[in-house]
Order: C-alpha cells, then sequence, then structure tokens
C-alpha cells in the first residue's frame, strides 16, 4: 500500500503538522526556535514534494521524497537545537539539503537547487 502526498502546499503542510502529536511539539528546550524552524522545515519538506508535479520543470529526474525524510530531519533538528547553546544553522542546512534530502539526489542541477 503507498500513500500518495497531497496536493498542494496547504495540504502538504496540514499533513506534516497532523503528524506530531502535542507532546512532539513541546518538548524541546528551546520552544520557540523550534516551532519556526520545524515550520521552515514543514514547508521545505512541502516544496520538495509539490516540485514534482511539475515534471522536468520542477526537477530534471523524479525523486521519491516521503514523510520519512521529514521525520529524520525533525528528530534531527530536535536533538541539534536541544545539545547545543547556539544553533548551528550551516550543519542543520548541510544535514537536511545534503543527506537526508540530497542522498536521493542524482542530478547536479536538482542538487544545487536542492540547496539553495
Amino acid at each position: 500500500m503507498t500513500i500518495e502526498p497531497p496536493k498542494g502546499l496547504k495540504a502538504n503542510l496540514t499533513r506534516s503538522f497532523t503528524s506530531f502529536n502535542d507532546e512532539f511539539l513541546e518538548d524541546c528546550s528551546k520552544p520557540k526556535e523550534w516551532r519556526q524552524l520545524l515550520y521552515c522545515l514543514c514547508f521545505f519538506h512541502a516544496i520538495v514534494q509539490d516540485r514534482r508535479k511539475f515534471g522536468p520543470l520542477g526537477w530534471n529526474i523524479s525523486y521519491d521524497f516521503a514523510q520519512s525524510d521529514l521525520s529524520i530531519c525533525t528528530l534531527q533538528l530536535k536533538l541539534f537545537l536541544n545539545d547545543y547553546e547556539s544553533i548551528p544553522f550551516k550543519v542543520l542546512q548541510y544535514l537536511f539539503s545534503e543527506i537526508n534530502y540530497g542522498g536521493r539526489i542524482t542530478d547536479d542541477k536538482d542538487r544545487r537547487c536542492n540547496n539553495v
């Protein structure tokens, strides 16, 4: 059984946020930064998934980004926010764009677009 991603940014954001429970959303040492960065991460995930509907204008090669990509990124985000005094933005950007999402990307132009 496969679960198709929702159509559109709003539907994708709604699906992402409904997958989190209240305990998960409130369990962080930096609540303000956590909520802001979590929204940014969910928005990035929605854009990455929504670009597929544009065919070669969205991605040169079709990639299968899934909810598991977002899940691992949110866990890593929470880990880094809880463990570090200052937020390591460069580390988070590398983890999300190069490793978690970028690990699936094989085309150099798609990788460049994803890293922006």
